[in-house]
């Protein structure tokens, strides 16, 4: 992955012009894929229940996690009773939609729409899918996109040269393009917001900022204890395993930290005993700052290991009342 990352920022030429002609056969699946069900010829089934997927066109970084969070949270602002379903792949992102929401079910596996249909069973009003836009097999009544303005270009590159999984036009097949903003001023996001608006001109267009909130100690409970947890200005070895531990890094800086190391692991790691030892080693007897990810796997892994998470809040900068109306559209329907 520290390869994968070198290579996305344009830092090993060689490599990249050798995978050329593995990016042009990814592009030609993909396109023969998201094809075949364009024009019918892949079998999708239907949710009884409202279907709304958040999902983007890149590998990580876009904030499908927090945001999904935050749209759980308008559904049941909305009296709703939304579940949420996960492609199962990981266990973190699941764990953590049981931790921010304990009374919403959340259903992980591959197969979504046996998911969908246990939901449905569960009493669930709507059904929120993460990660899922290049999911074709079940259908969706919303399909809500996320862009990085941080990671945004016109001419992409995909897998395996760049970090796309989609080429941008792929964003005919989106209701609502929301376009995410971590570190990158507001004035980039209007730039890339005006991009998409001509490539999608049926889209609705979002404009959310994922800000850091301050830093809380791990485990939490509720929100009954969030200002007991609260930390002002923590000290010590940062630890995360995200798509982009830049954005981490710098998010937290911003929110405070005092970062002594960055200790940066892949996407979704599974901790080894060695790694745990060098993290303790790095903390001293201070405290580890790290993603709510990465907590539900530290904490699980070496209990006693004094966590404080960066915690995150989504800003609705522009847009709410185009994402309100696709809301009342879909939500019609049941």
């Amino acid at each position: 992955e520290a390869l994968a990352r070198r290579l996305w920022r344009g830092e090993a030429p060689v490599l990249e012009a050798l995978l050329a002609p593995a990016e042009l056969v990814f592009r030609l699946a993909q396109a023969a894929y998201h094809g075949a069900y364009d024009a019918g010829l892949l079998p999708r089934s239907r949710s009884a229940l409202p279907t709304i997927s958040i999902g983007n066109l890149a590998v990580g970084g876009s904030g499908k996690t927090p945001v999904s969070r935050w749209l759980v949270d308008e559904l049941l602002a909305r009296g709703e009773r939304p579940a949420i379903l996960h492609g199962g792949y990981a266990d973190d992102e699941p764990a953590l939609h049981r931790l921010w929401h304990p009374d919403v079910p959340v259903f992980a596996g591959r197969d979504r729409a046996e998911s969908a249909a246990r939901a449905a069973a569960a009493g669930a009003t709507v059904l929120v899918l993460d990660d899922a836009f290049q999911h074709r097999k079940l259908r969706r009544d919303l399909d809500i996109v996320l862009v990085a303005a941080e990671r945004w270009t016109a001419a992409p590159r995909l897998l395996p040269r760049g970090p796309w999984r989609e080429p941008p036009a792929a964003l005919r097949r989106a209701h609502v393009l929301a376009v995410t903003r971590k570190v990158a001023p507001s004035v980039k996001s209007e730039a890339v917001a005006h991009a998409l608006a001509a490539r999608a001109p049926h889209a609705a267009i979002l404009r959310l900022a994922i800000l850091p909130a301050g830093w809380r100690r791990w485990p939490f409970a509720g929100a009954a204890t969030e200002v007991a947890d609260r930390v002002e200005a923590p000290q010590g070895p940062t630890v995360c395993g995200v798509a982009d531990p830049e954005l981490f890094l710098a998010n937290a800086k911003q929110a405070g930290g005092r970062v002594e190391r960055a200790l940066v692991y892949p996407d979704h790691h599974a901790f080894t005993v060695a790694e745990l030892a060098e993290i303790a080693r790095a903390r001293g007897t201070g405290v580890v700052l790290t993603t709510a990810k990465d907590a539900v796997k530290l904490s699980a892994a070496a209990p006693d290991l004094p966590l404080v998470v960066l915690e995150q809040v989504v800003v609705v900068e522009a847009g709410a009342e185009g994402l309100a109306a696709a809301l009342d559209r879909v939500l019609a329907r049941g």
